[in-house]
């Protein structure tokens, strides 16, 4: 558990507690912190490990928030992952990605692919944007291709609107 302080511009203190289950020191000194079963975990023994890059193995973002309908991301409640995702990119310099956006089955295929690559262009430029050169990210739409669940049910169609990352060169 780790407890997180913030203190509003108008001084109010907020006080909450995140479960982390996944802490690792970079090799930059940043101290990376997820979930267990989350995309920093996965990145990070990935890059670390033998497992060759393919183009089957995705790793999906878990925190990463648009506001609906919309490329917009919603940086309040996704800074902190795409922030580790900066990081672990500095800490393997030599690492490419593949950003891909999904959406669910819900509307027209032609707008949900331009949504989806909207997403994972704007993804890409978040990353840049705290340092990342965009020669080593690359980002693609895919719409309603791949679902990962059923979309016939809200839970499955959650599942298929998501923002994954493959590695492209270790």
């Amino acid at each position: 558990l780790v407890e997180v302080v913030e203190t509003t511009a108008d001084g109010v203190v907020n006080t909450t507690i995140e479960v982390v289950e996944f802490v690792k020191a970079l090799p930059t000194s940043f101290e990376l912190k997820g979930k267990k079963d989350g995309i920093e975990s996965g990145l990070v023994n990935f890059l670390e490990g033998s497992t060759p890059v393919d183009k089957t193995t995705w790793f999906n973002f878990d925190r990463l928030t648009f506001a609906t309908g919309s490329a917009q991301l919603d940086m309040e409640k996704s800074n902190d992952q795409l922030t580790n995702i900066a990081e672990i990119l500095k800490a393997f310099p030599k690492a490419k990605l593949k950003i891909g956006g999904y959406t669910d089955n819900v509307g027209d295929a032609a707008a949900n692919l331009k949504l989806s690559a909207e997403r994972a262009a704007n993804v890409k430029a978040a990353l840049v944007a705290m340092g990342i050169g965009a020669e080593r990210l690359e980002s693609e739409g895919y719409g309603q291709d791949h679902p990962v669940a059923d979309n016939a049910a809200d839970e499955g169609r959650a599942q298929n609107r998501r923002i994954a990352v493959r590695v492209t060169e270790k």
